[in-house]
């Protein structure tokens, strides 16, 4: 008869074998459920900029369009680039190999030739000999094997030089096949390059046309107002959208990390938190580094993406949540390497430098936000 402990006993092992992967399982579903929640919540901010695209000027949807177009174009072009090294080390190996199996190959075919030429000698007498002078059964038998070792080793060296022979067949096809690869290649670096320099003239252009449009510094003054306040209306929906719907992730914030965080890019410091902008009627609430086209942006800190896409008066603008109230946000980029519900740790490439937004030279944009209020980028970065 099974005695109330040894119940007690089986009850335990049931909850500890069927509930805990159960418990896990509820776990996991419930935060990709309230991760699709919330990218489905930052899509909706970003069709909602969308259709505010009627309100920008004709020179503003010009740079918008341009700037998506020339991201596209830089990412193709850094796609091919990195495919053309990658078949360049691989050449490069191809030859080092096949260097090494041509003298691999002579000095097999010397050692074969050898061989050959000493076994024609004096191989087959040395045999009839042993037999004629009936020499000891021992020492006959020892011989022998000697003879059947050479001869094998002969067949064995043969069987080495024609896998050598078939690895250089094989070599010079790939060699073969990778200058063709690295021909279309370069072909294509060529065209995207060329594509990406129209895109710039584009770009220009439709940026001296963004500053003929403007009447006075009263109407400068205006766009640039118009600009920050749709920057803060993402961030505002940004902010209710994270109490929301995001997932139940440990994000410390920032607060202990004063001084300690590295730069997000390599450049000199162009414009500082605060200073002037256009004379003195209003003010930088970040800061510009004047990092060059094609360098690499990196998050500050653990968090998670939850905006990548193109902003007003802001280009091409990724936005970290780093929790407990801070974002950091990274603008005027050429082109974007992270996704909303994209988790990124402190150094990870978030997006590559450039001059979107009608900025009109190269650099980044960096800010550092505490509950929607922009803070002091300065007092965290090293």
């Amino acid at each position: 008869m099974t005695s109330p402990r040894q119940l007690l006993l089986c009850l335990f092992v049931f909850l500890v074998t069927f509930s805990f992967p159960s418990y896990s399982a509820n776990n996991k579903a419930q935060a990709e459920k309230e991760l699709k929640i919330l990218k489905a919540a930052i899509s909706d901010i970003q069709k909602e900029l969308q259709s505010n695209l009627t309100e920008q000027s004709q020179a503003q949807q010009k740079i918008q369009i341009i700037d998506k177009k020339l991201a596209a174009a830089s990412s193709a072009l850094r796609s091919t680039q990195a495919k053309l090294e990658s078949e360049k080390h691989k050449l490069a190996d191809l030859k080092i190999e096949q260097t090494q199996k041509v003298e691999l190959r002579e000095k097999q075919r010397q050692r074969l030739a050898a061989q050959l030429k000493s076994a024609y000698i004096s191989g087959r007498q040395e045999y009839i000999k042993l037999l004629l002078n009936q020499e000891d059964p021992t020492k006959v038998s020892r011989m022998l094997e000697y003879f059947r070792y050479l001869n094998q080793a002969r067949i064995d060296d043969i069987e080495k030089l024609q896998q050598t022979l078939q690895r250089l067949e094989v070599i010079e096809q790939d060699i073969q096949t990778t200058l063709e690869s690295l021909a279309e290649l370069e072909q294509s670096q060529k065209n995207q390059q060329k594509q990406q320099q129209t895109l710039k003239e584009q770009q220009q252009i439709a940026l001296q046309e963004l500053k003929d449009s403007y009447n006075n510094q009263n109407s400068r003054l205006n766009k640039l107002k118009r600009d920050e306040e749709e920057l803060a209306k993402v961030i505002r929906s940004i902010e209710q959208t994270l109490r929301q719907f995001a997932p139940k992730q440990s994000l410390s914030g920032l607060a202990k990390h004063k001084k300690k965080l590295q730069w997000p890019a390599s450049g000199p410091l162009v414009y500082r938190y605060g200073s002037n902008k256009l004379g003195n009627r209003l003010k930088w609430n970040g800061i510009l580094i004047g990092a060059k086209e094609g360098t690499s942006v990196h998050a500050i800190h653990h968090g998670q993406i939850v905006f990548s896409d193109w902003l007003r008066g802001y280009g091409l603008l990724v936005i970290v949540d780093h929790g407990q109230g801070y974002l950091s946000l990274y603008g005027q980029n050429q082109s974007l390497l992270k996704s909303p519900g994209d988790w990124v740790e402190a150094g990870e490439p978030v997006a590559i430098s450039g001059g979107s937004g009608g900025s009109g030279e190269p650099g980044l944009y960096f800010e550092i936000r505490y509950k929607g209020k922009p803070q002091n980028p300065i007092r965290w970065i090293k």
